[in-house]
């Protein structure tokens, strides 16, 4: 969201680390996709790779982004202290009239009555320290109290609400973690303390004002924590912030029901080799802990894993198509989400699936990344002088 300032920071000593739009973060530099001079009702969106600077600025992940919208943001390294938080990573699209998708980073907190330490510091754990807040809405408000952007107003978080089926199908996956917690609290419960252990899905919408023009937001958060309980207090705990990202659009509009933000959501292409070289390092990084912190290291390496099953999932919900989605998995049900969401599915020259806004009855693809949308039976992008520089194929929706 663009509630936080340009440079949302948190202090590690003498470092401070920039959360969006640095120098350091791969974003197209920060700059607007450069506009077309072609045809007025063509539509272009066009592949960004979103890089990892401490991996030899291998490609993490692909997004397609509408020509003239800013994408800014990407993936930043923390120093060593912070080895449960090995990247930031935060992208921001934004479209000229104020539109927009983020996509936060997770996060890894711990806290301890014990030794109490600064808000947003590493801790021994290798995470940042902060206390369990009362819900995920206060703590995005309290993080932005602490990093205000001077171009916003009028901040109001208008509701937090619980997503009961993301909950239910995040408990369900943490199953066994459950069991673990009972099992210990019937052994460490005539003692006087034991654990809690709980994950939800929660929907947030925030109103603010930016440079003078009211927009909406709506942020969907992932979390789970594993807290003390001692004597009745809450003594000490870790907590995770495991998937956050957001939509937005001026005031009083449907933006959860606009296309080409689905779109963008849709477009989201993980790069495999990436997502090997992170596994490593959580497999590398259990096996140099004790045995209490890798099982609790265990669980945050199978996060990746586990939202690559939902992601489809909460960005269902967060655009309301959840029961939709859910009510049947055959064709028939999968073409009525997305005529709904106002989507067509289009298989590319090399067999993937990607799915565009509708609405247009000619796509063209360069097989590079870039897809042209168009509703001109006669324009052909081979014979346009500003975009005939590659070969264009045009793609058919899938039946």
């Amino acid at each position: 969201m663009l509630i936080t300032s340009g440079k949302w920071r948190f202090a590690l000593g003498a470092i401070c680390l920039a959360f969006l739009g640095s120098s350091d973060a791969e974003s197209a530099n920060s700059a607007d996709t450069a506009q077309s001079s072609a045809p007025g009702n063509r539509l272009v969106m066009r592949e960004h790779a979103i890089r990892d600077p401490g991996l030899n600025n291998i490609v993490a992940s692909t997004v397609l982004v509408p020509e003239g919208w800013k994408l800014e943001g990407g993936i930043t390294r923390t120093p060593s202290q912070v080895f449960n938080l090995p990247i930031i990573r935060d992208v921001n699209i934004t479209a000229p009239d104020g539109r927009g998708v983020r996509f936060y980073p997770s996060f890894s907190f711990e806290f301890s009555s014990m030794s109490p330490g600064q808000i947003m510091q590493p801790t021994p754990g290798g995470s940042l320290y902060m206390p369990l807040p009362e819900s995920p809405g206060r703590w995005l408000m309290e993080m932005v109290e602490r990093n205000p952007n001077p171009t916003v107003s009028d901040l109001r978080l208008v509701s937090e609400e619980v997503v009961p089926e993301l909950t239910q199908k995040l408990r369900q996956q943490n199953a066994q973690m459950f069991q673990l917690v009972e099992q210990g609290n019937m052994t460490s419960a005539p003692m006087g303390y034991g654990s809690r252990f709980d994950t939800q899905a929660t929907k947030i919408l925030l109103a603010y004002k930016q440079n003078g023009k009211a927009l909406e937001e709506t942020v969907l958060v992932t979390w789970q924590y594993l807290v003390i309980i001692s004597q009745g207090q809450m003594t000490a705990g870790s907590w995770n912030i495991n998937h956050m990202r957001s939509f937005r659009g001026p005031a009083g509009t449907n933006y959860l029901g606009d296309a080409m933000l689905s779109a963008i959501v849709q477009s989201i292409r993980p790069n495999p080799a990436w997502e090997a070289e992170m596994q490593r390092y959580w497999q590398k990084l259990s096996r140099i802990q004790q045995k209490g912190a890798s099982d609790r290291l265990a669980n945050l390496q199978d996060h990746g894993r586990k939202m690559g099953k939902i992601n489809s999932d909460i960005n269902d919900i967060i655009m309301g198509g959840y029961k939709e989605r859910t009510a049947s998995s055959d064709r028939a049900q999968k073409q009525y989400v997305d005529a709904i969401r106002e989507e067509t599915a289009y298989s590319t020259p090399s067999g993937e699936t990607i799915k565009l806004p509708s609405f247009y009855d000619h796509v063209y693809t360069d097989g590079q990344g870039t897809y042209i949308l168009n509703n001109d039976a006669f324009y052909n992008p081979n014979r346009d002088s500003t975009v005939n520089g590659v070969s264009w194929d045009r793609i058919e929706a899938q039946q």
